[in-house]
């Protein structure tokens, strides 16, 4: 070595020594020129590096340096101290690991500790706790470090190997459910995670599987053993035992069975100690009690006095009362408190089971055995052991639980005894079991062999013999039973049960066997001395009590007695339910049936008796849960049907009662009782005529004078008030026959009951007589043209029965004097005579007798209420009751004539107020008769009443209204009917009045006000149908006039609900003065049904007043419909007759239209001159307006008609002088035509040039395509024709005539495909064009379109089915065409005739 690199090295230290490292850096680069391997050198150089932040090349100086053969500790220390200071944990950790190895293998253990104490707190820092632990580890005996904890002299000192695995414990044990828990939070989220369990699961796999815990604690243990730390050594293995408990179940199944042996030996230690009780729980819960009696009873003692508040303590005690022969319900329920409170111990829900069985509770058994058998399965999965002995005492208390309880439950029975003598052929009480479950089971003969051989091999086995007597006696072979029983009291006389069931043997015998107490009483009163916990027992001895002892007390007692140990007996349950019903305690009943379903939900008996008295008291709801419940055990019960019926009435549930009284016809076809309860629940479902046709049925199953006698007047009375049901349906749908038909027949019935039994009238059969009065009244407009509708002799017998009591003697003396009154008023009313006035007399008489026989006032006054509303509703001669219907429909003619009926019916009013003054009905029939009778103000104080006393009515708001509407104060009047719709919106006088309102009003919520009336549940009133219908003409009529064609569907459904509301009116109304029937045919005539509107013409001229203008006005509508129909001649001959009668003072517009209908009459007749001389006439009338120019060109039309050629120039003068004056498109197109049949080319040219010029111009183009066509194909010249529509839909491609006439002219041509296209546009516009959003189910008929469109569209559907027909396309497209046109208009025959095709 050199004496300048000497003096280098020497300058290099020192600069170091300085902390001058830049100058160190560069003299230490200069040195290792001179001497690459120079170990100082590197050093230095890394010193430098390492202050310089220069690591990478630190890193490699220091690498270097180890490897050299003079390397000492200073490049171990020098490295450890770079990657230090370069903040590289890891690096610095495994350089520590080196390090300390070479103080090892240099013996310096000082040295050696104090780098294992920086590798502890780097692991500390780094927060690795697994590594930490893994370092610590090492340090343990079984470790290659654990010298270390040797040496002397350092700082820190090194831990005691108790203290290094104490900290470990504390670590691990954070660290494992630290990991758990975060591990589970992160994954339960993941897709496909699973469910949460067994996300637990393989969590605590995996940590469980990286944790040393339990080899730590062994340590610990080991450490320990053998020192005078007894105390640790025990808390230790307290330890260690609850972690080898908490992991058992993670562990494979090849290591559980160590597991558990080892558990089981650190538990005996621990036990032997009286400490810890999870040990003794584990001892408890894996000893078996055949076997380990003795130990288990030691164990039970020693936990039950050291862990008072142990987590088994109430089910070890309930084990050793059980064990001491105690069994009460105490026991039993502490022995279920405690297997609630270790739900995951076998051995406390075997506890439970064993205790319930004990106490006689089997519902309670069966329920803790279901429970019990999850805990032990999850008690053997977890450790891996077998719990067999537990699992046959699930087994066989749950078998015998089952047998108890009932046979329903005998094969869940047999299931499990055979289970348990699978598993031991030599278990003589589960084979017992299984022989008396099998006899249960209706194996009687399989089940008595089984018995017969267990006695063969023990006959002193008195177990057997009693069993084999039970299933004799079930088997119903008593005495055999009696020899059997009697025999095992011989061998076993202290055994309560084989008295109990001699007791019973001796029961089933019946006779002195029965009624002698040396025999059945006897063996029961041993039994009870015995046992006095059985409740068979008590339950014989409560029977004999009631039916021989003739000591009621003593009966409910004993009866009580068993009901406190079984309630769940069926026997005593329902005697004494049903004593105690006999006697009025409900209370007492209820309680005792509330505790026995309590108890166990299948009992059928219990929920029967619950179910009709909460029935009785009204508890509907109650009572069908309870009849459900019952009829879920028998569902051929009858009765309880009956009652479930009864039961959804009472709340309100009427269709689902008619289908439970179904039922009870389907379980009872032949009898009546089923029938009359179909019938009775139909009615109060409303569904009359299912009801009606179940009382017929009902009545051909009265068989025999008893059953006569039993059903015949109920069957009867409840008929006759189906009829009257049926009849107000049957007004509802306009079935008027029926109505009369039902009124007559329920007179009938009535008349038949009142003379098979007159001192059995009632209330309700005289209410019977008054409705049926009353409906036919309402009907009474057939009685003129049929007068048989009417039984004269069934309405005069009911008169003389009614006549048989005595006014004055059985109502007060004003309501007397009112009844005299009424009948003389009606009776000077000429205008109804004959049936009528019987039927008024009658109905006043049955009121009378309904007065008589009414239970209370309040029936009374409604008795006078209906007497009055049927002397004021015939008085309207309508079938609405709303006031306004008679106040706009009323006839002046007739109004001297009502008073006397309106006057009746004030008397009944104020008589029903005399007897109820807070009658909201009396006081409403008050105002409406006053108002009729023109006494606003009385009617006002009426109605106003009426609000008060019914708030929550509508009808009263309603009346009001029409009160105030009929005296012109809309504003009042839209209150009012405001008010009533917000209280009952399905009243149709509220929508009514606000309808009326709307229209007085002019307002454009009218048509959807009256649409409302007519679709609210079909029951509209006349007003409103009536109503509606003329709107909707107005509306349809106004925008003819303005030549709006095109029409949305909602108003085109409109028209048809209109024309179906007509129908409806004139259904149910008489239609006096025939406006109605006019109104319909108006109708009609606007949606194209002529034929129709010609008779419904008819019938309004054949109502209205002979020889005035109205007679005049129906003739002239009845030949226009008949000339639309093509009934020319007979429109004539309407003309004709409409002439005579033609009044003087008629407005010249209807002179004008009525000589225009029989011009075109005659026209179309082929009378041309007369037709001719009308259509002068009819132009000397019009104005000089539009009607002038119209009329013109018709007169220019029958004079071309003429033929002469004198007549068709004076058509073209007269033409062209109109046109002059008043150009319109008819007067345009008829020159037009003119000028192409004269050739006359400029008469064409300017016709054309004007026609084009005029509006509508869809119109103008129309008539100009089609003249121009025509006259081209009567030239032979298609093309041209072709080229003249073409030109035309160029112009106006959305005109569906024009394609129509396109699809004409192709027909024409024989082109069948062409024609076809063509028509199908046509029918696509007309679709596109008459597209809205009102529903086409709004109203019953099926033409939905206006007469345009309609024609348009049929004529395009005929066209298109010829076509396809022609074609020959398939037969299916053909009649679909042709179906679809007489759909769209069904009254069109040539639409019938495509069907042909």
């Amino acid at each position: 070595m050199s004496v300048i690199f000497k003096a280098k090295l020497k300058s290099a230290k020192t600069a170091v020594a300085e902390k001058d490292y830049d100058y160190a850096y560069d003299l230490c680069h200069d040195l290792l020129e001179l001497d690459a391997d120079n170990y100082n050198v590197h050093i230095l150089l890394g010193v430098s590096c390492q202050h310089m932040s220069k690591w990478s090349e630190g890193e490699r100086v220091y690498q270097r340096a180890m490897e050299m053969p003079k390397a000492n500790i200073l490049a171990w220390q020098g490295i450890c101290a770079l990657y230090d200071s370069s903040k590289e944990p890891e690096k610095y950790e495994q350089a520590l690991g080196a390090l300390r190895q070479r103080y090892m293998d240099d013996g310096n253990q000082e040295k050696a500790w104090e780098t294992m104490h920086k590798i502890i707190e780097q692991r500390e820092a780094s927060g690795d706790q697994r590594r930490l632990v893994r370092t610590l580890r090492e340090l343990t005996r079984t470790g290659q470090f654990h010298n270390l904890l040797e040496a002397a002299g350092t700082d820190p000192a090194p831990p005691t190997e108790y203290e290094l695995l104490a900290r470990m414990y504390e670590i691990e044990s954070a660290l494992d459910e630290r990991t758990i828990v975060g591990e589970i939070s992160k994954r339960k989220t993941r897709l496909g995670a699973g469910p949460i369990s067994k996300v637990r699961q393989e969590v605590r796999k995996e940590v469980f599987g990286e944790s040393g815990l339990l080899e730590t604690l062994e340590q610990q243990i080991l450490l320990c053993t053998g020192s005078n730390k007894t105390e640790e050594v025990q808390k230790l293995k307290e330890r260690y035992f609850e972690a080898l408990v908490d992991r058992v179940d993670v562990m494979e199944q090849v290591q559980k069975q160590k597991v558990v042996d080892r558990l089981q030996q650190i538990a005996r230690d621990l036990a032997s100690c009286d400490r810890c009780a999870a040990a003794f729980e584990f001892l408890i819960e894996t000893t078996d009690a055949r076997d380990g009696g003795v130990r288990l009873a030691d164990l039970a003692d020693r936990y039950i006095d050291k862990f008072s508040n142990g987590r088994l303590q109430q089910a070890v005690q309930a084990w050793s009362a059980l064990e001491k022969g105690e069994a009460s319900d105490s026991v039993a329920d502490a022995a279920r408190e405690g297997a609630q409170k270790a739900t995951d111990s076998p051995f406390a829900h075997v506890q439970a089971v064993r205790a319930a069985l004990r106490s006689r509770q089997y519902q309670a058994t069966v329920d803790a055995a279901i429970a019990a058998r999850q805990a032990v399965q999850q008690f053997q999965d977890k450790f891996g052991s077998d719990l067999g002995h537990m699992q046959r005492a699930l087994d066989m208390g749950a078998a015998e639980a089952y047998l108890r309880i009932g046979a329903e439950h005998a094969s869940d029975a047999e299931h499990l005894y055979r289970k348990c003598v699978e598993a031991d052929d030599d278990d003589t009480e589960a084979k017992l079991g299984l022989g008396l479950a099998m006899c249960t089971l209706g194996s009687t003969d399989e089940g008595q062999k089984m018995l017969e051989r267990l006695i063969e091999a023990d006959p002193k086995n008195h177990l057997a013999l009693g069993g084999l007597g039970a299933a004799r006696m079930d088997a119903g072979d008593a005495q055999s039973a009696v020899d059997y029983l009697q025999q095992a009291v011989d061998i076993e006389p202290g055994h309560a049960a084989h008295h109990a069931r001699l007791g019973s043997a001796y029961w089933q015998l019946g006779g002195q066997w029965r009624s002698d107490r040396q025999y059945a009483y006897t063996s029961w009163l041993r039994a009870a001395r015995l046992d006095a916990g059985i409740a068979e027992v008590f339950s014989g001895l409560g029977l004999w009590y009631q039916q021989y002892g003739n000591d009621t007390e003593r009966a409910k007692k004993c009866l009580a007695k068993c009901m406190a140990l079984d309630n769940t007996n069926g026997v005593a349950g329902a005697a004494l339910a049903d004593m105690y019903l006999a006697e009025g305690s409900d209370d007492l009943c209820e309680a005792l049936l509330v505790r026995a379903t309590d108890t166990s939900y299948g009992l059928r008996w219990a929920w029967r008796r619950l179910g009709f008295l909460w029935l009785r008291q009204g508890r509907g709801e109650q009572a069908v849960a309870a009849f459900q419940s019952a009829l879920s055990g028998d569902r051929g019960d009858a009765r309880c049907w009956e009652g479930l019926c009864e039961a959804y009435q009472s709340i309100g549930r009427m269709h689902t009662s008619v289908k439970v009284a179904q039922r009870v016809v389907e379980l009872e076809p032949q009898g009546v009782a089923g029938y009359w309860l179909c019938a009775q629940t139909s009615m109060r479902a409303r569904c009359v005529e299912d009801a009606l046709r179940y009382f017929a049925q009902a009545a051909e199953r009265v068989d025999g004078a008893a059953a006569e006698a039993l059903w015949g007047r109920a069957l009867g009375a409840g008929r006759a008030e189906c009829l009257i049901a049926c009849a107000e349906k049957w007004h509802a749908e306009g079935l008027i026959g029926r109505v009369a038909e039902a009124g007559n027949d329920a007179l009938a019935a009535a008349l038949a009951l009142l003379e098979e039994d007159p001192a059995q009238t009632t209330h309700l059969l005289w209410s019977i007589v008054h409705a049926a009065c009353i409906w036919l009244l309402r009907v009474q407009a057939l009685f003129e043209d049929h007068p048989g509708l009417i039984a004269a002799i069934t309405v005069g017998g009911l008169a003389e029965q009614a006549r048989q009591t005595q006014i004055n003697s059985s109502i007060p003396g004003f309501l007397a004097q009112t009844l005299r009154t009424a009948a003389e008023e009606t009776q000077t009313y000429e205008p109804y005579g004959g049936h009528v006035q019987q039927l008024l007399e009658l109905a006043a008489l049955a009121a009378q007798r309904r007065i008589v026989t009414a239970p209370t006032t309040g029936l009374a006054s409604a008795a006078w209420v209906d007497l009055g509303h049927a002397y004021y509703e015939h008085s309207t001669r309508l079938r609405s009751v709303a006031l306004l219907d008679d106040a706009e429909l009323q006839d002046e003619s007739v109004g001297h004539a009502r008073q006397p009926l309106l006057e009746a019916a004030a008397d009944c009013a104020a008589a029903a107020i005399r007897l109820e003054s807070d009658s909201a009905r009396a006081h409403t029939l008050q105002g409406v008769v006053a108002a009729q009778r023109r006494q606003a103000a009385l009617a006002q104080h009426a109605f106003i009443m009426a609000t008060r006393h019914a708030p929550q009515s509508g009808i009263p708001w309603a009346d009001l209204g029409f009160l105030y509407l009929q005296h012109s104060d809309a504003e009042l009047a839209n209150k009012a009917f405001s008010r009533a719709q917000m209280l009952d919106p399905g009243l149709v006088a509220g929508w009514l009045g606000q309808a009326l309102v709307a229209e007085k009003l002019d307002s454009t919520e009218c048509a959807e006000l009256f649409e409302a009336c007519v679709l609210l549940d079909g029951v509209s009133s006349a007003a409103a149908d009536f109503g509606y219908a003329a709107h909707i003409w107005k509306a349809t009529v106004t925008r003819a006039e303005s030549h709006n064609t095109a029409q949305p569907r909602s108003e085109q459904s409109r028209l048809a609900l209109a024309i179906y509301a007509a129908r409806r009116l004139v259904a149910r109304t008489e239609d006096i003065c025939g406006a109605a029937h006019h109104l319909l045919g108006m109708l009609l005539e606007l949606n194209g049904e002529y034929d129709a509107a010609a008779i419904a013409y008819s019938a309004a001229w054949t109502r209205v007043e002979r020889g005035g203008s109205r007679e005049w006005t129906a003739l002239v509508s009845l030949g226009r419909a008949q000339c639309s129909a093509a009934l020319y001649e007979d429109s004539v001959k309407t003309y004709a007759q409409a002439e005579e009668l033609q009044p003087a003072d008629a407005e010249t517009a209807q002179r004008l239209f009525a000589a225009m209908g029989c011009g075109l009459a005659l026209f179309f007749a082929g009378c041309l001159e007369e037709s001719l001389q009308r259509f002068e006439l009819a132009l000397a009338l019009s104005d000089a307006g539009d009607q002038r120019a119209f009329v013109a060109v018709v007169v220019a039309q029958v004079l071309w008609a003429l033929g002469a050629d004198e007549h068709r120039a004076l058509a073209r003068q007269h033409l062209l002088d109109a046109m002059a004056d008043r150009p319109t498109v008819p007067g345009l197109a008829a020159l037009f035509a003119i000028g192409l049949l004269l050739d006359d080319v400029d008469l064409v040219a300017a016709a054309r040039t004007e026609l084009l010029c005029q509006s509508p111009a869809d119109a103008a183009l129309h008539s100009t395509a089609r003249l121009e066509s025509c006259l081209a194909v009567l030239r032979n010249d298609h093309p041209a024709a072709r080229r003249a529509l073409a030109r035309a839909l160029h112009c106006e491609p959305s005109d569906a005539s024009l394609w129509l006439l396109l699809a004409d002219f192709e027909t024409l041509l024989a082109r069948p495909a062409s024609a076809a296209t063509a028509a199908a546009a046509a029918l696509a516009l007309v679709r596109q064009a008459s597209r809205g959003h009102h529903s086409w189910a709004a109203a019953p008929p099926r033409a939905l379109l206006n007469s345009a469109s309609l024609r348009v569209l049929v004529s395009a559907l005929e066209i298109e089915s010829r076509a396809l027909a022609a074609s020959g396309a398939a037969p299916s497209a053909v009649r679909s065409a042709a179906r679809r046109a007489v759909i769209y208009q069904p009254w069109a025959e040539d639409t019938w005739t495509c069907l042909a095709l």
